[in-house]
């Protein structure tokens, strides 16, 4: 290798050495390294393995994969390991090198990109529009005035363009980073997520109409401007009226529950690159054309759905951590540039940041949004990442900035984002509520909701048809009548699969979102709609379609159930068929069912049902039930339900109250508290029953868990349900030893057995009942149950 300087003072390095594509081996004296695929092999191992090793490492404090992969690049890049020559000159010295990587690595931008405006979803620009044009324009506009106004006291010259475009971007919160930091820090269904993703998405139409404007006005010819017009005219065009179409005959081509053909979607993969190719011919950026594609692709299944499930992972695990290595590679801390234009520069990032602070909390306060969710909105506001750094990539690439300048801006939005993440993952609270409410939104269970005077509201979540045919029969056997009516919400739950931004559509109005209708969906929903017609008692069906991951899933629950008053949610049990739900949903599921126990704001009810036993028929409607109380404020709840069934003259209860030995109770203050209130609840269930046949009731005493699990042997029979309470404060000690053998805590130990097939063949239903961990008495109020993999522990 030999330095060679032409007569502009120009420096090259020139390689003698050919590019060795037919390696013989090492053997034969022949370096891995000097092959350009062979060394691209290597570092996409770096790449990937780094990556990954930082987000297992960062993840835990709250960091995102873009602050961990672009950690990463900058760790391999010139900035650490690469500042060693050696390295330097075998890892990516060459430039010839890295042209296959930086190919793969923009070829992985282009499609992460596609797949951001894919789940982009215009409907929720209009769930929350009063507050988000406010809070989009003021997290705009504020920090934008402000940083100009000082970018000359600080800098003592006129604003320099780099000082500008970066000053512009930087004032921007993009959608798709926002909504991808969010999902990563389970913050989706919060109530703050998606007011900041809809104030986002209203940031992207301002940026890409002003990027537009700028880019036709940068033209030095008039005519060259309009061309450039016309042409993204034209393109924009074409996604709508040839492409658009194209995507809608293909969902409707594709059967009911079956997937698009592979044909399809690999067309439409290569189309993206087409557009790449004609967005950058016309003089928009590469991602523009893709961008325009994944806005008029449908969301969601079964074309958005299919596409994400078989690009995203490799996208996000493989090919964005090289694009990031890129990036890293690019930035030298050792070459930060002048010390006092860099001071000027971060002064001005750091007025930038605050400002963009101060505009969102403020926009929030006018919103009437209380301050400390204000301020944690403009923290989530102010995170950066892809798009960001996509802009600065192609603004150093056309020479609008140097590599100084690039160094200083990239650094920033990386220790920027490592600041504002844990913030936001750690200070905020997803329960809390953006305002007050005006109702009351007290936490609820049954015992304090008034039986004769007023509707039992019950809000069910569903994943496939068994499920609704259980609630179907659970709601006729709770005995609507005139003077008490049932008004049942009906939430379908969808894993956010192809979109962005939770759903939580009512579906009476599901056309009027941006949405292709799910058939199962409609048909539970008719099946709902045809009992409310012909049930024995007025029953009110609200039926709601909700789209979110299941991670966070249950705060749209929560919000439904508390502005509906709600004392009762109920959720299947996540083996409930599961040769219908797939073994690959059973672990979200369960995770979600365990999160509603968690946090919940009512009492809440597990229906196990392994799809084993018949359902029952309308026609020939009578259900046997079986209650077992043994005491505490689960138990409670479940017979203050099974009051309601009582006066239904076709239901038969059979109620097993389990009594431990009172020496054993007035031991402990708490357990006999609990004991009063058992016998209070107890005599007012059997005051109001006297004189009903349908009524069987069975006192059993006993002095340990070896004689409670004979109880329940002895008392099998043809049940239709069984009831019991997840939890018995007078059995705590003993449930703990038995932990190791119970296979899911979640239905407590009871429950479990109940569920088990050892139990009337596991041919009966069982609703285990939980009241809310805020209205818990004594020694289970502070439990939780935690899951990894398949196994759960206290």
């Amino acid at each position: 290798m030999f330095m060679q300087t032409d007569e502009h003072g120009h420096t090259f390095y020139c390689d003698k050495r050919s590019v060795n594509t037919n390696p013989r081996g090492i053997w034969f004296g022949d370096n891995p390294l000097d092959n350009p695929y062979t060394l691209t092999l290597l570092q996409i191992i770096l790449v990937v393995m780094t990556s990954r090793f930082l987000y297992y490492f960062f993840k835990p404090l709250g960091q995102t994969k873009f602050v961990c992969y672009l950690l990463g690049g900058i760790i391999l890049g010139p900035s650490l390991m690469g500042h060693s020559k050696e390295i330097r000159d075998n890892l990516y010295g060459k430039k010839i090198h890295l042209q296959l990587f930086d190919t793969i690595a923009e070829i992985g931008s282009i499609y992460a990109i596609f797949l951001m405006s894919l789940k982009f979803d215009f409907a929720v620009l209009r769930r929350n529009a009063k507050k988000s044009w406010k809070i989009g324009i003021g997290g705009f506009l504020f920090p934008t005035v402000v940083t100009f106004s000082l970018i000359y006291p600080i800098t003592g010259t006129a604003p320099k363009v780099p000082w500008l475009m970066s000053t512009v971007t930087l004032s921007f919160s993009y959608f798709p980073v926002i909504s991808q930091a969010l999902y990563e820090l389970n913050l989706m269904s919060s109530e703050l997520g998606q007011l900041a993703m809809s104030s986002a998405m209203l940031n992207d139409a301002l940026e890409w109409t002003s990027l537009t404007v700028g880019l036709i006005a940068a033209q030095n010819d008039c005519f060259k401007g309009i061309l450039t017009f016309l042409s993204i005219l034209g393109m924009l065009l074409f996604t709508l009226y040839v492409i658009r179409p194209l995507m809608i005959m293909i969902i409707k081509n594709t059967p009911e529950g079956k997937e698009v053909n592979e044909i399809y979607t690999v067309g439409i993969l290569l189309g993206v690159l087409v557009m790449s190719v004609i967005s950058d011919s016309i003089g928009l950026l590469s991602v523009g054309g893709p961008i325009f594609m994944g806005l008029v692709i449908p969301d969601g299944p079964p074309l958005g759905a299919a596409i994400e499930q078989k690009t995203e992972f490799v996208v996000s695990e493989f090919l964005m951590p090289m694009y990031f290595f890129r990036v890293g590679v690019s930035i030298d801390v050792h070459a930060i540039g002048d010390p006092a234009t860099m001071e000027h520069l971060q002064s001005i990032i750091l007025v930038l940041f605050v400002s963009k602070i101060v505009g969102v909390t403020l926009s929030g306060l006018l919103c009437k949004i209380g301050f400390k969710n204000s301020f944690m909105l403009s923290m989530i506001m102010s995170m950066k990442g892809l798009i960001e750094l996509n802009a600065l990539r192609h603004w150093r690439g056309s020479q609008i900035i140097d590599g100084a300048f690039y160094n200083q801006m990239v650094l920033s939005s990386l220790v920027l984002t490592m600041i504002v993440t844990p913030i936001v993952r750690f200070s905020y609270i997803p329960h809390m509520r953006l305002k007050e409410a005006t109702k009351d939104l007290r936490v609820r269970n049954i015992q304090s909701t008034p039986k004769d005077d007023e509707a039992c509201r019950i809000l069910f979540c569903v994943h496939n048809e068994e499920n609704a045919g259980n609630i179907i029969t659970f709601l006729e056997a709770s005995n609507p009548t005139d003077a008490s009516p049932i008004c049942a919400s009906v939430v379908h739950t969808v894993d956010l699969v192809g979109h962005s931004v939770p759903q939580l559509t009512p579906y009476r109005n599901r056309n009027k979102f941006r949405q292709i209708d799910r058939p199962l969906t409609n048909q539970m929903m008719q099946a709902f709609d045809t009992y409310s017609k012909n049930s024995r008692g007025p029953v009110v069906i609200e039926a709601y379609s909700m789209v979110a991951p299941y991670t966070s899933m249950h705060e749209n629950i929560f919000r439904l159930a508390l502005e509906n008053l709600v004392p009762l949610i109920i959720v299947p049990f996540h083996e409930n068929h599961q040769s219908v739900v797939g073994p690959s949903m059973t672990g979200p599921i369960r995770q979600f069912n365990l999160n509603v126990q968690e946090f919940s704001p009512c009492t809440v009810g597990i229906l196990v049902d392994r799809g084993l036993c018949c359902p029952l028929k309308k026609s020939s409607f009578y259900s046997n039930v079986a209650l077992f109380f043994i005491g505490g404020p689960d138990d409670r709840e479940a017979l203050a339900y099974a009051s309601r069934m009582t006066d239904n003259p076709d239901v038969c209860l059979t109620v097993f109250r389990i009594i431990m030995r009172i020496n054993k109770i007035k031991s402990n203050e708490e357990d006999l508290t609990e004991f009063k209130l058992d016998k209070s609840l107890i005599n007012e269930f059997k005051l109001r029953n006297t004189g009903n046949d349908r009524l069987n009731w069975h006192d059993t005493e006993v002095g340990n868990c070896v004689e409670v699990m004979d109880v329940i042997k002895n008392s099998q029979s043809e049940y239709d349900l069984v009831m019991v309470g997840r939890r018995h404060p007078y059995m705590s000690l003993r449930e703990e030893e038995m932990t190791d053998f119970i296979q899911n805590p979640e239905l407590g130990m009871i429950g479990d057995v109940l569920a088990s097939p050892d139990f009337c063949n596991g041919m009966v239903k069982v609703l285990v009942m939980q009241e809310s961990r805020q209205l818990s008495y004594g020694a289970y109020h502070n439990e939780s149950i935690t899951c990894t993999g398949i196994s759960c522990t206290r």
